[in-house]
């Protein structure tokens, strides 16, 4: 054998022990892929007002609201959380990972909805006061003209879906009005304060397709004093 081939061949095992080396280290090093990890679980809040109190919606409305659809989604949010907890990254293609965060993100949004929607209703008319009530006059001009671009955002998702959402933005020091045409849909930076459900399960049991009245409704039943306590904290995000 040639000197040429004596070292050729030398150089040869050394790539191939250099190989086996480097693989053995990356396996060690990889993330581990496959091991389930905790995820916490979410409990469904109780309806903590007396919903037959509540004017301008229906007792058997609100129950169904409260213990159907959104105990549904708190339901299925974790059940989202647990899939993802066992997922193999190694294993599982981009496709379906992707479906399975869309679902997660939507179904989030729309559980903490929920909660803001029966948390903003009274079962007794109340009015905003303190900072909140001076922060609708600054932003908004009165408390009349908010009412009446959240009423006029709430009309126009009248195709059964979506979500008005009274939201402080820290950036910006100020409140704004959002629409969210479905639960995926959120405020980026905003912090909510309230919301109104739009879609048909909300309204529909009492008001048809008469989407103008269920709004009035709802703006009449607000609990300000669960928003003015939303806008404190949001403050010092």
């Amino acid at each position: 054998m040639t000197d040429i081939s004596r070292r050729s061949l030398a150089a040869g095992a050394g790539l191939l022990a250099g190989a086996f080396a480097f693989g053995a280290r990356a396996q060690q090093s990889a993330p581990q892929v496959t091991t389930a990890i905790p995820v916490p679980k979410a409990t469904a809040k109780p309806l903590v007002i007396n919903p037959e109190k509540v004017k301008g919606l229906s007792a058997d409305l609100l129950r169904a609201h409260h213990d159907g659809i959104y105990a549904d989604e708190v339901k299925k949010l974790n059940d989202i959380g647990e899939e993802l907890s066992r997922i193999d990254l190694a294993e599982v293609t981009p496709g379906r990972l992707g479906e399975l965060k869309r679902d997660e993100q939507a179904t989030q949004n729309s559980t903490l909805l929920h909660e803001l929607y029966f948390d903003g209703l009274a079962e007794a008319p109340t009015q905003p006061a303190g900072l909140l009530s001076q922060a609708l006059s600054r932003d908004f001009g009165s408390l009349d003209r908010w009412k009446a671009e959240f009423a006029l955002i709430g009309r126009s998702l009248d195709a059964g879906s979506g979500w008005v959402i009274l939201a402080y933005a820290p950036r910006e020091k100020r409140l704004f009005n959002y629409r969210a045409e479905n639960d995926a849909m959120s405020p980026a930076g905003g912090v909510p304060l309230l919301a109104m459900d739009m879609y048909e399960h909300a309204y529909a049991a009492d008001y048809g397709t008469d989407t103008a009245k269920y709004i009035e409704a709802f703006v009449q039943a607000i609990k300000w004093t669960n928003a003015e306590r939303h806008y404190r904290e949001a403050m010092r995000v």
